[in-house]
């Protein structure tokens, strides 16, 4: 049965927002993505020392902002304090967001910001008080039909699935790999349910072409989504709706809704 997050196509993933023309991961990066049509706002989730679920990619802040220090090291007060587009340009020399008082929000101000808005969930870090929080945060505004948890880390995605079994989940990474080398090794008929919902993959893993047209009508058989990121050219955007993918998290989000088009459902 389909989860309740993929009753609508999943089709656009706007990849932290609409993060090619404005601050990544920003509440103005998602309210222009979601003004271009965007289905689905990809974006990533830390926590911070005293336990507050943050919405930012990377764990060390100085690449973003005009902070230093990790996530986990600061209070979520004192992540607050600073510019999150500090460093966002376009032309390399101009910096149009900074000093706007554009913070870097929690999950739960996201949520509650954006009431409508479906969100793909990356958990960066290996933590079940992560994994717990964003639950927490998840049930708390009733959000569990609209959210996918994510992770490269199998815990995180095997608590949520416990505590939360409606709500859309990603595979892990060893659960990407296991997949695909079910696959490579034709043992992937013996195999017909997985515990994720969605496979979130790069088209390639070094030589290894992942999202094949195989590889993604089996994973169709079995109930799977296949996303595939992150990707900014229209050849690539054609070859991959070629093959049948789902999802496809961009930066570009005009090309890709343009794209589409010619992808009628």
């Amino acid at each position: 049965m389909k989860k309740p997050f993929f009753e609508k196509p999943a089709r656009i993933f706007a990849h932290r927002g609409y993060s090619k023309e404005y601050p990544e991961n920003t509440a103005l990066a998602f309210e222009k993505a979601i003004e271009l049509g965007a289905d689905v706002i990809e974006t990533d989730a830390h926590i911070t020392r005293d336990g507050y679920v943050v919405i930012v990619h990377d764990q060390e802040l100085s690449h973003i902002t005009n902070g230093k220090g990790n996530v986990n090291e600061l209070t979520v007060e004192e992540i607050k304090k600073l510019d999150a587009a500090y460093y966002f340009t376009i032309d390399g020399q101009t910096y149009p967001f900074r000093g706007k008082g554009i913070a870097i929000m929690t999950l739960e101000e996201m949520l509650h910001a954006f009431p409508n808005q479906r969100f793909n969930v990356d958990l960066k870090d290996n933590s079940i008080v992560l994994a717990e929080k964003f639950c927490d945060t998840v049930l708390k505004l009733k959000a569990e039909h609209r959210v996918l948890g994510a992770s490269q880390h199998g815990k995180n995605l095997q608590y949520i699935r416990r505590r939360i079994p409606t709500m859309a989940t990603s595979f892990g990474l060893w659960g990407v790999l296991a997949f695909y080398f079910l696959f490579r090794s034709g043992l992937l008929g013996l195999f017909k349910s997985f515990p994720g919902d969605a496979l979130q993959i790069p088209e390639y893993i070094g030589p290894s072409h992942l999202a094949n047209g195989a590889l993604i009508r089996m994973a169709h058989d079995r109930g799977i989504q296949v996303d595939v990121w992150t990707i900014n050219h229209e050849r690539d955007m054609r070859r991959l709706l070629d093959v049948d993918v789902d999802g496809i998290v961009t930066d570009d989000i005009p090309l890709l809704k343009k794209v589409l088009e010619d992808y009628p459902l």
